[in-house]
């Protein structure tokens, strides 16, 4: 395994979305947890935590070249309107027109 600094200080999405939400509720909790134990470090934790979920962008993934996001559909072949549950269908519909 290895870990590239340059890659690291590049940025671009690769967070997905159930690891958004995973990193939204675990960043919560800490910061949770961190005011009743007046813990700073898992304060800090929490924060981290739900600013990479905000921002789609992990720089440990980043560095290991790792990425759990992807475009619209998956990078699938298109599929019918109703399929679509990440853009709503409006890439397909568009191109219906």
């Amino acid at each position: 395994m290895n870990f590239d600094f340059k890659r690291m200080l590049k940025y671009q999405r690769n967070v997905g979305d159930q690891d958004q939400k995973i990193r939204y509720g675990v960043g919560f909790l800490a910061c949770l947890i961190s005011i009743f134990l007046g813990s700073v470090p898992l304060l800090l934790l929490g924060i981290a935590l739900f600013a990479s979920g905000y921002t789609r962008y992990c720089p440990i993934y980043s560095g290991m070249g790792r990425s759990t996001f992807s475009s619209c559909c998956g990078g699938k072949a298109k599929e019918t309107a109703d399929s679509h549950s990440c853009c709503s269908g409006e890439e397909g519909k568009a191109q219906q027109h």
